[in-house]
């Protein structure tokens, strides 16, 4: 019997996000298949390690038990690492784990929680020492940061934390550690998926409110105002629509500290800015994923996407999780023109942009009964360091690590 959790609403990816912490589910995949795939000749690129599962033929939350130092549920966004440590948001079970060094066995248990007293809890909770959904992570300039997304807030450590149980430092989106209403406003966010770091910066995607907000400097003081908007022509306003200086559900953001990228999930697209805005409102110079802006079709080719939720670069190459068409893509450069085209896949067989089903081994279009070391169900998150790509393989419990 699979343990209770959790459970991220559909919405999420739909429509505007109604706090469901209270909705419990769970999941069990039954059958059998090959763990690596591949005995029918299918060809798709292998991961070499999985976290979160004892192996990848395995696919339950939280393996189908209690909440434990070696499981996950239903992560979401993007992991954090900085080639040594390595954190995980693990969404369902309102807890984010830490591992002292990365892992290079399959199913490695963390080495410290936070968000929860042990490696047990589960529960969601609005404290310093407690998260709600937290659906990303990130490390830069020497902090972590968390998209506490249930909460409405982003927690700020101002050293990484070493131990289980240490607590933030600063928190945005709230005036305190004990508030989690969301709102629409300079001090306010509504569930947002997505903190970094970047030359200074702290750039948040504030999914609810269909916008991105930047702070020019790292919030020192909990309750900070933003500095920038991106997405709505002011801090008050919250619409949703496509134009290249508007967003629908942002999902998540990536830069360098020169560029920003935005997942914009709702409008099936990545947004680019080619210099990083320095004013509110400043419209993306190309998108991807669609053809021009003012377009919000989703698709499965090479150059479309559906519900694109994860995003990253390793400075020249753009990786995209795109969770509705369960695959990452891979871009071989940053855009000079709308709608370019994917040079690779992951989670789908080389060169066949048109594959969209989950757990699809053997590329026959049918979900296998398990997942494999060369499937996707749900990819939300695509970071990647140092020649790995991290993909958060949301629907199969777990983080995989590929090859880059």
């Amino acid at each position: 019997m699979s343990a209770a959790v959790t459970r991220i609403p559909r919405s999420l990816f739909s429509r505007r996000w109604i706090p469901a912490l209270a909705l419990m589910s769970a999941v069990v995949f039954a059958g059998c298949s090959d763990s690596g795939g591949g005995d029918d000749g299918a060809d798709l690129v292998a991961a070499f390690t999985v976290i979160g599962q004892a192996a990848f033929d395995s696919g339950s939350p939280n393996r189908g038990g209690a909440a434990s130092a070696a499981t996950l549920a239903q992560p979401l966004g993007n992991v954090a690492t900085d080639g040594t440590r390595l954190f995980i948001a693990d969404t369902a079970n309102n807890r984010v784990l830490g591992y002292a060094r990365v892992p290079v066995a399959n199913g490695a248990a963390a080495d410290l929680v936070l968000g929860q007293d042990d490696f047990g809890g589960t529960a969601a909770g609005t404290a310093q020492n407690r998260m709600a959904l937290p659906a990303s992570v990130f490390i830069g300039g020497g902090r972590l940061v968390v998209a506490d997304s249930g909460n409405n807030r982003v927690l700020i450590w101002n050293t990484i934390p070493a131990t289980s149980g240490e607590l933030p430092d600063v928190v945005v989106g709230q005036a305190d550690f004990t508030t989690g209403g969301s709102g629409t406003s300079q001090t306010q966010l509504a569930f947002p998926t997505s903190a970094i770091i970047a030359n200074g910066r702290l750039i948040v995607a504030d999914q609810n409110n269909n916008r991105v907000l930047v702070w020019n400097a790292v919030p020192t003081d909990n309750g900070t105002p933003a500095d920038l908007v991106l997405g709505q022509r002011d801090f008050v306003s919250r619409i949703a629509d496509d134009e290249a200086d508007e967003m629908n559900r942002p999902a998540a953001v990536w830069s360098d500290g020169f560029r920003l990228l935005v997942a914009d999930s709702g409008n099936h697209r990545v947004l680019y800015w080619s210099l990083f805005p320095n004013e509110s409102g400043a419209e993306a110079d190309y998108v991807i994923g669609q053809s021009g802006f003012s377009r919000s079709s989703p698709g499965t080719s090479s150059s479309t996407l559906r519900t694109p939720f994860g995003v990253s670069s390793d400075g020249t190459r753009i990786y995209v999780a795109d969770s509705g068409n369960n695959r990452v893509l891979e871009f071989d450069a940053f855009p000079i023109a709308n709608g370019v085209a994917a040079s690779a896949v992951f989670g789908q067989e080389k060169n066949n942009f048109s594959a969209a089903t989950a757990n699809d081994d053997d590329q026959d279009g049918t979900a296998d009964d398990r997942p494999s070391a060369r499937t996707l169900s749900g990819a939300t998150g695509a970071f990647v360091y140092s020649g790995v790509l991290y993909v958060t393989d949301r629907n199969n419990h777990r983080v995989l690590m590929f090859p880059q």
